[in-house]
């Protein structure tokens, strides 16, 4: 080949790869925009369904202070209609965890809310088709929003969630707070006050009475009671005992007594009794029982009866506390004078056995033995642990620090 052909050859190739190169630059010039629109389109086709109006949105969470790690992004809407929140939240029995898309209008309103991905087995779509739409129109206090029974974890998940995603716009001064009546603030009081009462649920109310719950494990109600023109809330435990608070969160129990009687009356007719299960168990544990009586605790948590009791001329204390775990738990405690655990008991240690296995073969006789002789200086928490089994272990946790402060407040100690 000589040179003035091989030149022609060079010349040619350096042709095609200019031609080329220039066919690409103009394909990404011109396809480059669609392609950023379309990956556009896709982040913000859940902001658009929840605020459709809006003109184009622009990410502002890493500009934010105090976003809790529960807010998984926010938006602005560029136009100034407002912010877009997308959230996350966990349950015990959550796979992964349930994600939340949710517009709030610059005057601080919900005006769009989905529930992107949900993974519990318990879905509370299916047990109230309208809860979301709820959340329509809410500002932060989220006035009315309850949690839905039978899904009560998964429900109060969401709820959380969402309350973090305005307080995150709250905090930052990107909308103004909602105010919640006193009434709002009462009920929100009862996690904190009695957590023991779990699953709450609301109930029918009469006379003075504005709001109540019920305790789906039975431990006892909730009642937010007018006094004038001031509003309290009102405690009353499976036991009878009843504490009264203001809406700054102060016992008020001796100055408001009527709350008091009104409250313990209107529990007294739906409270289910759980004395006679106590007296039955105990009775099996100790065959020599004697002097079996109730006594009335003072404590707001998962112990749903208690009796003092005689066996050998030597005094014990029983109680039966409701925690929940997979499911309903009944755990049975007998605790002597000086402290520490004579006996420890439940109805069912492992559920749905078949779909869990049995735990790894857990030695029911040995577990319970575990718990003997412990006091409140020995109990660690540890010895309610059933490998493969954290809901139950939780749950029988919470069993044992309730008997023990339930003992605590009989015997006038820290309740």
């Amino acid at each position: 080949m000589n040179i003035k052909h091989l030149l022609k050859t060079i010349l040619i190739l350096l042709c095609i790869v200019a031609i080329f190169a220039v066919a690409m630059f103009g394909l990404n010039f011109l396809t480059g925009p669609i392609i950023e629109a379309n990956n556009k389109g896709a982040e913000f086709a859940p902001l658009l369904a929840v605020m459709p109006e809006a003109e184009n949105f622009e990410e502002v969470t890493s500009t934010l202070a105090g976003v809790p790690e529960s807010v998984i992004a926010i938006y602005k809407e560029t136009s100034g209609k407002g912010f877009v929140v997308r959230a996350k939240a966990s349950t015990q029995y959550s796979k992964e965890p349930m994600e939340i898309t949710f517009g709030i209008t610059a005057d601080g309103k919900i005006c769009g809310i989905q529930l992107d991905v949900y993974t519990d087995s318990i879905d509370f779509r299916s047990k109230d088709a309208n809860y979301i739409d709820s959340y329509l129109e809410k500002d932060s206090a989220l006035a009315d929003i309850g949690t839905v029974s039978g899904a009560t974890y998964s429900s109060t998940a969401f709820k959380g969630a969402v309350s973090e995603g305005f307080a995150a716009l709250i905090t930052n001064s990107l909308i103004a707070e909602g105010v919640k009546s006193d009434a709002q603030i009462l009920g929100e009081m009862i996690p904190t006050l009695a957590p023991g009462m779990l699953k709450t649920e609301e109930v029918a109310v009469s006379g003075n009475i504005e709001k109540a719950w019920k305790a789906g494990n039975d431990a006892g109600f909730a009642y937010v009671v007018k006094n004038g023109e001031a509003s309290f809330l009102a405690l009353v435990n499976a036991t009878g005992a009843c504490k009264v608070y203001d809406v700054a969160g102060a016992d008020v129990t001796d100055a408001q007594s009527a709350i008091a009687d009104e409250a313990k009356a209107a529990a007294s007719a739906s409270q289910k009794s759980y004395t006679e299960d106590l007296n039955t168990k105990i009775t099996r544990l100790y065959e020599t029982a004697t002097d079996i009586t109730p006594v009335e605790v003072s404590t707001f948590n998962t112990v749903v009866a208690a009796a003092s009791f005689k066996v050998d001329g030597a005094d014990y204390y029983g109680f039966y506390s409701r925690s929940i775990g997979f499911h309903q738990m009944d755990v049975y405690f007998v605790i002597d004078a000086n402290g520490a655990i004579a006996k420890m008991d439940a109805k069912q240690f492992i559920f749905d056995e078949e779909y869990f296995g049995n735990f790894g073969g857990m030695d029911v006789g040995a577990y319970k033995g575990g718990f003997e002789g412990l006091t409140t200086e020995t109990w660690s928490g540890e010895q309610a642990v059933i490998a493969t089994a954290t809901m139950t272990s939780n749950a029988m946790k919470q069993s044992t620090d309730d008997a023990f402060a339930a003992f605590n407040a009989i015997k006038g100690g820290a309740q």
